[in-house]
């Protein structure tokens, strides 16, 4: 990803060259020492400001704040792009809690963060007090390539007979 975003700096400030003014400078006269001679109209910024300008726009762009904090700022919580899940869940460590799927599905493991909605039948509890087998439907979304739970609905396991 951050091979992307530099490439993409790389082009802008490329651009920034191919929209340099047309024509070149005269040499300043005495009667106007800063007057230059342009045969087009300047759509484009002096070759110094590109450097300083890239390195503004690179900071903005591969320095970007993906802290946990931070996400609560972000359109992660709006649930916009969110996806669903079903398991049971299988184990709980510090604040992340993995989820066993049916058939040959792999387990999830899901960041719960103080934003996440956690229900146990109805009520809402925190996601260490979830029990191991809990079924859970589960509304996340992608930070990046980790998997952050929005939503956790879990139904105690139904006591055997």
């Amino acid at each position: 990803m951050k091979k992307l975003i530099v490439a993409a700096v790389m082009c802008v400030g490329t651009a920034a060259f191919a929209q340099s003014p047309t024509g070149t400078p005269e040499n300043p006269s005495k009667d106007a020492p800063s007057a230059r001679q342009i045969d087009g109209p300047s759509t484009g910024i002096e070759a110094q400001e590109v450097g300083p300008a890239i390195g503004d726009t690179a900071k903005k762009v591969v320095g970007k704040d993906t802290s946990k904090e931070a996400a609560g700022k972000t359109g992660v919580w709006t649930g916009k792009h969110a996806f669903d899940l079903e398991g049971t869940v299988k184990a709980r460590e510090g604040d992340e809690v993995t989820l066993a799927r049916k058939d040959t599905l792999p387990e999830v493991k899901l960041d719960v963060r103080e934003q996440t909605k956690v229900t146990l039948d109805g009520k809402a509890v925190k996601a260490s007090e979830l029990p191991e087998g809990a079924t859970v439907r589960a509304k996340f979304q992608l930070e990046g390539d980790d998997p952050i739970a929005l939503e956790l609905k879990a139904t105690s396991p139904k006591a055997k007979k």
